[in-house]
């Protein structure tokens, strides 16, 4: 009886400690996850439908900031902030102006949901809406994606991104970029 005592009383005290453990693990695991990611990114953008005066093939440089807010591992959200260093024409389709539209500089904003399936790797995957602004006119933009962050050290990151845009229903523009991000 006194064995039984003296083993209740020790396996007690060893469940004890391992859940107070792993609560304390958890937690620090919890404070290591950095919530925020900012990236510059410099990339090029094609569109089939882009097309200049001289030019029907464009490879449009993009310049973009990425403010990113993870919730935890898999689910984020993302303020993605895009600028075309370029002038050309699109096809126009709506009824109530001429054949073509000019796009000048247009600034692409984005909100997409993040997320990333597997544990241990930055791979992500990119969907939401947008808006392209540009003084012609504005588009909506929707916007599907993929990326991933090769960590540098010190929570700095070297990130390859291929995003795909959908403007006003019916431009499609296939864009690679190459960012630099820090997760504080």
């Amino acid at each position: 009886m006194r064995i039984n005592l003296h083993f209740t009383i020790t396996f007690t005290l060893l469940v004890i400690y391992n859940i107070s453990y792993g609560q304390d693990h958890h937690e620090d695991e919890h404070h290591n996850f950095k919530h925020f990611r900012i990236a510059a990114l410099l990339g090029h953008a094609f569109s089939p439908e882009a097309k200049t005066e001289t030019s029907s093939f464009l490879l449009i440089p993009t310049l973009g900031l990425d403010i990113q807010y993870w919730f935890n591992h898999k689910w984020g959200l993302a303020l993605k902030n895009d600028i075309e260093f370029a002038e050309y024409l699109v096809e126009n389709k709506s009824e109530n102006s001429g054949p073509l539209i000019e796009r000048s500089y247009p600034f692409i904003l984005a909100l997409p949901v993040l997320f990333s399936p597997w544990d241990r790797t930055h791979f992500t995957f990119i969907l939401g809406p947008g808006i392209e602004f540009s003084p012609q006119k504005n588009f909506v933009v929707f916007r599907v994606g993929a990326g991933s962050e090769f960590e540098l050290g010190n929570h700095w990151d070297f990130s390859p991104e291929l995003i795909y845009d959908l403007k006003d229903g019916h431009i499609n523009v296939l864009t690679f970029a190459l960012g630099v991000g820090k997760r504080f």
